[in-house]
């Protein structure tokens, strides 16, 4: 008998193996590989069928001349630009800047920026124009009230369920209606003797670590410190989480440290069998927690209708429940309900402290490169509240209207905003539902996400002089100066139109009250180089110049949680000293 290629004989082998079965398998088994071969061929030909759809979207804006990066992949799309500009990022950093990186370099003078991120994302419309982010936000109706449905999945873990944040418009519209009343600039300054009160606990945390000249990291300490503030403006209550364990703080931020980070464009980040387990673990643990004190002030508010605590988010949302006069007489509150209060709060206290403590620790920092910046406000400090640091909290806490007294430092707060967003905005595109730039090109938003990237915004020298420079000065000069700032909606950390941060005027007020009480006490140190030479490792460390970049957790947040020391200022001393 001749040669015969065993690779050639190996399928006519294993079909006679199968038939008389010879590998000893029961018809079992047969059935479940047909099976399994079956469904992986189903699964190969949906992937690819979906493939071809995807690409077909950006094949048709090529042909219409959309701008978009080079070298858009059959396969890949532009993933594979995204991973080499990832590449060249330092390890970590958050995915925003990768994505502004990329418009800077491709979008051009059109400051608009197709993308192709399938399978791992939905195609973007990434828009660098203040212009064209206005049309989004605000007068393109068929955009600026519609969050997109890709949002569902990244809030679920942090509220719960569909919230203020996602909820359809038609849904939106009366409870942002409902929590708009705790929100007023009245209300919040009648905060602000709670907000001092938990200011003088995070100024002792601070007082210790320069006492102790010990190495801390700021993000960590002043997230524990914004749960405070905003336990009190959410559930009118002291969770005291800078002072120990509690678990509605405790279980958001873990929850929000196991959260996806970099979803669109790290695909191993899928695969993590804990994080759904813990997740469901911290979500029950809260909503029990949410959910006693619910029920416990729904008691306080059938036993007596008069009740003033009305304008916490906990308060706002019974109050449109008792409103409801076929509820009102019940015992409990209605499951549906119920559930659904909860999912707001646990989206407040997310909301309302995560973006807040990386905001404080960015102006700490900002201030430290800028010794004369600081000495300017420490000096608005002194002429508004005087130099006797010890009554600060006291006058704070009876005047809040003197807060209002203040242009350099809301100067601070705005210039870091601009510099270190927490956040971007992102609206659904919708057919029909163009962009247009300032020469009448359109863009199509259709089977688009519309992602306004503030990173690259507020950073482009087309809208900023210096953009790169911690310039609060920039905001008190006129129209003359080179710096002013003269295109209009370039800054927007808080976004714009129908559906902007309900919480804008609170975080403003806060950023006050802690620059005003921490400020001319504490000076603050970043020990980065302390921290690499206890932490070596390779690739690029700094971004921008600047060693404290963005990491995502949640918000935005500094580099390594940010490594500092802290030391109590020249001028504080003194007055100790001097004190008894």
């Amino acid at each position: 008998m001749g040669y015969q290629d065993p690779i050639a004989i190996l399928p006519a082998r294993f079909s006679a193996m199968w038939s008389s079965n010879e590998f000893g398998w029961g018809s079992g088994w047969r059935v479940f590989l047909i099976t399994a071969v079956t469904l992986l061929l189903s699964l190969l030909v949906r992937f690819f069928v979906k493939l071809y759809y995807a690409r077909k979207i950006f094949w048709n804006l090529q042909k219409q001349g959309m701008p978009m990066p080079p070298g858009h992949s059959t396969l890949f799309g532009h993933l594979l630009l995204v991973k080499s500009v990832m590449d060249s990022m330092p390890k970590g950093a958050h995915k925003n800047l990768s994505f502004a990186e990329i418009t800077r370099r491709f979008s051009g003078e059109s400051e608009i920026l197709y993308l192709d991120l399938w399978p791992l994302g939905e195609p973007f419309l990434v828009v660098t124009s203040p212009m064209m982010a206005q049309q989004a936000t605000q007068t393109n109706s068929s955009l600026a009230f519609e969050r997109p449905v890709e949002l569902l999945p990244w809030f679920r873990p942090i509220a719960g369920g569909p919230n203020l944040f996602d909820l359809p418009g038609k849904d939106w519209r009366p409870w942002r209606a409902v929590f708009n009343k705790g929100f007023s600039a009245e209300h919040l300054l009648s905060l602000v003797p709670n907000m001092v009160q938990e200011t003088l606990v995070y100024r002792e945390t601070l007082r210790r670590h320069a006492r102790e000249r010990n190495l801390f990291h700021l993000d960590p300490t002043t997230l524990r410190y914004t749960m405070d503030l905003i336990g009190r403006t959410v559930l009118n209550t002291r969770l005291q989480a800078q002072q120990g364990y509690n678990t509605l703080a405790d279980c958001m931020i873990n929850q929000i440290k196991w959260h996806m980070v970099n979803r669109e464009t790290d695909p191993l980040n899928y695969f993590n069998p804990i994080r759904p387990m813990v997740q469901w673990w911290n979500g029950r643990q809260m909503d029990q927690y949410v959910g006693r004190e619910l029920d416990q002030r729904y008691r306080e508010f059938r036993a007596d209708r008069s009740d003033t605590r009305t304008k916490a988010a906990i308060d706002l949302v019974l109050q449109a429940y008792v409103n409801d006069r076929s509820k009102a007489t019940t015992e409990h509150l209605d499951t549906e309900f119920r559930a659904f209060a909860i999912r707001q709060i646990r989206l407040f206290v997310f909301a309302g402290h995560d973006s807040t403590s990386s905001t404080i620790c960015y102006m700490f920092h900002l201030l430290s490169q800028r010794p004369d910046a600081l000495s300017q406000l420490r000096a608005e400090h002194d002429s508004v509240f005087g130099t006797d640091l010890s009554v600060t909290p006291s006058l704070l806490a009876e005047q809040p209207h003197l807060l209002n007294a203040l242009p350099y430092t809301n100067a601070v707060i705005k210039e870091t905003m601009r510099l270190f967003p927490a956040a971007t905005g992102i609206r659904r595109g919708a057919p029909g539902a163009d962009l247009v730039d300032e020469q009448g090109n359109r863009y199509p938003t259709d089977h688009a996400l519309v992602w306004i990237m503030h990173p690259a915004m507020q950073r482009s020298p087309k809208h900023w002089p210096r953009p790169d420079d911690f310039l609060p000065e920039r905001w008190l000069v006129g129209p003359e100066h080179e710096l002013y700032p003269s295109t209009k909606g370039a800054w927007r950390p808080f976004e714009y139109g129908p559906r902007n941060c309900i919480g804008q005027g609170l975080v403003m007020v806060e950023m006050r009250v802690v620059l005003v009480m921490i400020a001319r006490e504490i000076d603050f140190v970043p020990a980065y180089d302390e921290w690499d030479r206890l932490h070596p490792k390779s690739g690029p460390r700094v971004y921008r110049g600047d060693r404290a970049y963005q990491i995502e957790q949640g918000a935005a947040h500094p580099a390594d949680h940010y490594p500092c020391r802290v030391f109590i200022s020249k001028a504080a001393m003194e007055q100790m000293e001097e004190k008894p």
